[in-house]
């Protein structure tokens, strides 16, 4: 199970980043910024929705 866990993260991140260097290479880094607290701040709702 961990290792299914672990391949599907590893796929799910090789298509983040795809997608990313195929269409969003042109991104400002401030753009970056607000994606990088949207991607934290859902992480920690459903981190914290599991207490």
């Amino acid at each position: 199970m961990l290792n299914q866990m672990k391949f599907s993260l590893l796929q799910w991140t090789r298509e983040v980043k795809r997608l990313l260097l195929d269409e969003y290479i042109d991104l400002e880094p401030h753009e970056y910024c607000i994606g990088a607290v949207f991607v934290i701040a859902v992480g920690f709702v459903l981190l914290s929705g599991r207490r």
